[in-house]
């Protein structure tokens, strides 16, 4: 399914204490639609683990990417990207790069780098080099060390009915069914899931289900669930204070989700999300 391929990459990435780090015995990698909020979210799951109750030996990593392409099928294929650099060597896609550029790399350069031969500003500079044209080396060899045999991988998508057609939420179920994927689902978004830590949806908001269903644009900054999610939380996207809002809520979110659809096949059409079961799974290992 990879159609575009060398979009993994971080910019805000501490690699060094990273790669000192004990690897977990279980990974869940996920590729989400959004680039802020649900990493932040998932990245805080993972702190505080300790906290929610789940085994410090699981962890979930978001795979983090250069650019902003999120439909149903463009999360897939990032994450058939580190699919693809996970079961190869640590030179993934380096030919094809160099072949590409040749005129911009020196062969000699090139087998210094991959000796680890350079000084280490040299590296640096060389990787810089790379990531100008997409190719963020370090993270690719970051994440090809990283995982064991049982990790399980998976993608976290929004229904929207303005950008996601039935057909392509459909085409992803079936298409991770058929991979063995994990596959999340929030409808209408994953706002939808963090407004279930804040509030009893059910009972508070049962007047306005509809506009949940439909979620609206209605400022230049919100739709209407990402608004009732600001005024109760006093949030944009990011900076989601997870400690307070959301942290001590995650169980009766979990609750709550139950109260709405939660299997994928449902969430096609209904008001629900399956972030609860992700998390549940997290509880039982």
């Amino acid at each position: 399914m990879i159609k575009n391929k060398y979009r993994l990459s971080s910019e805000i990435y501490d690699r060094e204490t990273d790669s000192e780090k004990i690897p977990p015995a279980k990974v869940i990698f996920l590729s989400v639609e959004g680039k802020v909020t649900e990493k932040e979210y998932f990245d805080n799951i993972s702190r505080y683990r300790e906290q929610l109750g789940i085994n410090a030996n699981i962890n979930v990593e978001v795979l983090r990417r250069s650019d902003t392409y999120s439909a149903p099928k463009q999360v897939i294929e990032l994450l058939e990207e580190y699919l693809e650099i996970r079961n190869s060597d640590e030179e993934y896609g380096l030919k094809e790069i160099f072949d590409n550029f040749s005129n911009e790399f020196a062969i000699e350069d090139v087998n210094k780098f991959l000796k680890s031969e350079m000084t280490k500003k040299e590296a640096i500079v060389f990787s810089n080099k790379l990531r100008k044209i997409g190719y963020d080396y370090s993270y690719f060899k970051y994440l090809n060390k990283y995982g064991g045999p049982d990790d399980e991988f998976g993608i976290v998508i929004d229904r929207d009915q303005y950008s996601n057609t039935e057909k392509d939420i459909r085409d992803c179920i079936d298409y991770c069914h058929k991979k063995g994927y994990l596959c999340f689902i929030s409808n209408p978004c994953f706002e939808f899931w963090l407004l279930l830590h804040l509030c009893d949806v059910k009972k508070e908001l049962k007047d306005n289900l509809i506009d949940i269903s439909l979620n609206k644009k209605i400022s230049e900054r919100h739709t209407f669930v990402s608004n009732e999610v600001s005024k109760r939380a006093h949030h944009g996207k990011g900076h989601l204070n997870f400690e307070k809002n959301y942290l001590n809520n995650v169980p009766i979110a979990i609750k709550r989700a139950k109260d709405f659809s939660c299997t994928e096949e449902e969430l096609i059409s209904n008001i629900g999300t399956n972030i609860g079961v992700l998390i549940e799974k997290l509880l039982r290992y």
